[in-house]
């Protein structure tokens, strides 16, 4: 399904183009359709999940909501590969308190990170970008 989903309408355009080149007449629709946002990611995120219940290394969630908190997990999506979900649902449940210092900590280096791109990085843009254009 995945597949059907990703690729119809580049293999569809790619034989039209084929056919219509040979003389034939093609006309199949596209399926004229707007996908979800990081298809591939629920569909391989699930599939790890199916699989290690069904192996018995991991419990099925009951809570329906845990469970796409697990498949939905954006911030995971760009830090790396598909995450087992014993690693993942272990840390999302985890019980966590407020920790002043840290919040603080943490608001401090992204500050600094925002000063380093839009004082240094944007002004050294415009000495690189002639070099690498």
């Amino acid at each position: 399904m995945l597949g059907a989903f990703k690729y119809w309408n580049f293999l569809n355009e790619n034989i039209g183009a084929l056919f219509t080149s040979a003389g034939f007449d093609y006309n199949l629709p596209d399926l004229g359709m707007l996908l979800p946002i990081g298809l591939s990611f629920h569909t391989f995120q699930s599939l790890a999940y199916t699989i290690e219940v069904y192996r018995g290394t991991q419990q099925a969630e009951r809570r329906p909501g845990m469970f796409a908190l697990y498949v939905m997990f954006f911030p995971q999506l760009v830090a790396g590969p598909i995450e087992r979900p014993r690693n993942l649902l272990q840390q999302i449940e985890h019980p966590r308190t407020f920790d002043r210092a840290k919040a603080v900590d943490g608001l401090r280096q992204m500050l600094w990170g925002l000063f380093k791109k839009v004082v240094i990085a944007d002004n050294c843009a415009a000495y690189a970008n002639p070099i690498f254009g």
